[in-house]
C-alpha cells in the first residue's frame, strides 16, 4: 500500500478528484476490430442494407453526439487522448461497403468451417489495423467507424472501436442500441443517460490524504525490453462445448479440497482460467520453458459493477486482477487450488478502492506514455484473460433485414502473444480466440487433458 501525502498538500480541486484518465495506455490508441456475421438471402438488396445501416448510425449519433466525433489529444502538459467534435472541413466516411465475394470464402462454407480466423482476413474485412497497430492513416481518428463486408449469403460488419474510449462493455451496448433502432425502436432514457454521462465523474480518485493501493507494477522497468516468443505467434480458435464446460466445473465443486473451511465459491470464469492457465504451463514446460519461470495470469475486469456504474455506461472501465506464480507450480497444482488462488486475487482487486486506486495511480502520474497495459509481459510464460459478452449479450434479433446474429469473431492481425479470449456462446458451443506461439498452440492441440473438453478449429 501506498500514500502519497507529503508534507504541504492540500485538499485537491474539483478537477483533481474528477478525471477520465484509465484508458491513457499507449497501447490503447489503437481500434478494436470486430466482425458481426449475418445470414442474408442471395437476391437480398445491399444497397437497403447499408441504408438501414447508415439510418441506425445516423439515430444513434444525433442522440449520443460524441459516437460521431473524433478522438484527439487535449493540448497542454498532461493532455490525455479524449473525443472531441469531428472537425466541420473533413468528409465523413463513417460506414464503407466492401463486396468480397471473390475475396472471402461464402457465408455457408464459413460456418460449416465453424468460422476460423485464418478465413477472416483482416486486411480484406477491416478499414485499418487492429490493435495493437495504430491506426496509421492521415486525418481526424473516428470514435466509431463500420465496414460492411458483402459475401455471397451474408453480410460481414466489421466494427472499429478505439480502445482509448469504448471497452468491451461499451461496444456490446453500442451493437444493442444500433440493433434497438434498427428494429424500429426508442433508446431508453436511461441508457442516454449513462451514454452521454460525464465521464469524469464516473470513478472519483482518492484524496491525498487516504491511503491508495499501489499499482507501481504498471511502470515500464528501467531496462526493460519485450521478451519475444519461442516460435511465431499465430492467433486461432477453440470451441468448447456448453456441456463440455458444465462439467470441468462440476469436478471441480465436487472435488472435497473446494468444500474445506475457507475455501471461496469460485466461478465458471475462474474455473475455466485456471484450467486454460495450467494446461497452458503445462505445455510450456514440456515445450522446454523453465518450470521456475515466472507466468502471469492476468484478467480482464470490468470496473462497472463493482462502482455501481450500469452496464450501459460506454466508456473505457477495464482494469487487471493479476496473479504471478512458476510454470512448473501451475502446471502441478489441482485445478480447485488454481481457482481458489484466482478467485481470491480477484476479490482484491475487483474492489472500490481498488479501482479507484488505479484511476488515482494514472491520475497522478506525470507521464503516462511510459506506463504497460498488465505490467511487464512474457510472451514465453503468461496469459491474459478476456472474458466476452458474460455481463452484456449481444441483442437477440437485429431488425427485419439483418435477423438474427449468426457469429461474432476477430479478423486477423497482428499478433497479441498471450492473448485469450472466452466469447459469447453460440448455440451448443463457447467459442475461444488464442494468439499463442505456435509451439504452444500445437502443444494444446496435442494436450490429452485439454483435448477432453476443448475442440480445435483453426
Amino acid at each position: 500500500m501506498e500514500n502519497h501525502l507529503t508534507k504541504g498538500d492540500t485538499a485537491e480541486t474539483d478537477s483533481e478528484l474528477h478525471r477520465d484518465i484509465i484508458s491513457q495506455f499507449p497501447i490503447l490508441n489503437a481500434y478494436t476490430q470486430l466482425l458481426f456475421g449475418f445470414k442474408l438471402p442471395a437476391d437480398v438488396d445491399r444497397d437497403v442494407i447499408v441504408a438501414s445501416l447508415q439510418d441506425g448510425f445516423d439515430k444513434l449519433k444525433a442522440e449520443i453526439p460524441w459516437l460521431g466525433w473524433q478522438v484527439a489529444r487535449e493540448l497542454g502538459p498532461g493532455g490525455i487522448l479524449k473525443t472531441m467534435p469531428w472537425p466541420a472541413d473533413v468528409p465523413e466516411e463513417r460506414i464503407r461497403v466492401k463486396n468480397c465475394d471473390d475475396l472471402i470464402a461464402p457465408m455457408a462454407k464459413l460456418v460449416s468451417a465453424g468460422v476460423p480466423i485464418h478465413m477472416l482476413d483482416g486486411s480484406v474485412l477491416t478499414p485499418w489495423p487492429a490493435l495493437p497497430q495504430p491506426r496509421g492513416l492521415e486525418g481526424p481518428d473516428p470514435v466509431v467507424a463500420m465496414q460492411a463486408n458483402f459475401v455471397q449469403g451474408g453480410l460481414i460488419l466489421n466494427l472499429s472501436t478505439h480502445h482509448t474510449i469504448i471497452d468491451g462493455t461499451g461496444i456490446y451496448q453500442f451493437m444493442n442500441l444500433l440493433a434497438l433502432v434498427m428494429s424500429g425502436k426508442e433508446i431508453p432514457a436511461a441508457d442516454l443517460e449513462q451514454a452521454n454521462r460525464d465521464r469524469s465523474r464516473v470513478i472519483t480518485l482518492i484524496p491525498r490524504t487516504e491511503p491508495v493501493k499501489s499499482y507501481s507494477h504498471l511502470r515500464r522497468p528501467p531496462g526493460y525490453t519485450w521478451a519475444p516468443p519461442p516460435s511465431p505467434p499465430m492467433w486461432c480458435n477453440f470451441k468448447i462445448p456448453v456441456n463440455a464446460l458444465a462439467r470441468l466445473v462440476k469436478s471441480v465443486k465436487d472435488d472435497p479440497s473446494s468444500n474445506k473451511p475457507g475455501s471461496l465459491m469460485v466461478s465458471e470464469n475462474d474455473i475455466f482460467s485456471a484450467f486454460a492457465w495450467q494446461r497452458l504451463c503445462a505445455v510450456r514446460v514440456a515445450n522446454g520453458q523453465p518450470p521456475e519461470r515466472s507466468s502471469k495470469l492476468g484478467r480482464a475486469i470490468d470496473g462497472r459493477m463493482a462502482l455501481g456504474v450500469p452496464l450501459t455506461y460506454m466508456g473505457h472501465m477495464v482494469c487487471h486482477a493479476l496473479v504471478r506464480l512458476p510454470l512448473g507450480q501451475v502446471a502441478k497444482l489441482p485445478l480447485p487450488q488454481i481457482a481458489q488462488v484466482l478467485r481470491r486475487e480477484l476479490n482484491q482487486a475487483n474492489t472500490p478502492w481498488s479501482i479507484r486506486s488505479f484511476a488515482t495511480f494514472m491520475a497522478r502520474e506525470p507521464d503516462t506514455s511510459s506506463l504497460l497495459y498488465g505490467g511487464t509481459h512474457d510472451a514465453r510464460a503468461d496469459l491474459m484473460v478476456t472474458a466476452a459478452g458474460q455481463a452484456t449479450p449481444l441483442p437477440a434479433s437485429w431488425g427485419p433485414l439483418l435477423g438474427r446474429l449468426c457469429f461474432l469473431r476477430r479478423p486477423t492481425a497482428a499478433p497479441i502473444p498471450g492473448c485469450f479470449i472466452i466469447n459469447e456462446a453460440e448455440g451448443a458451443f463457447i467459442p475461444l480466440t488464442l494468439c499463442m506461439p505456435e509451439e504452444d498452440i500445437n502443444g494444446l492441440k496435442k494436450d490429452p487433458v485439454w483435448k477432453q473438453y476443448v475442440r480445435y478449429v483453426g
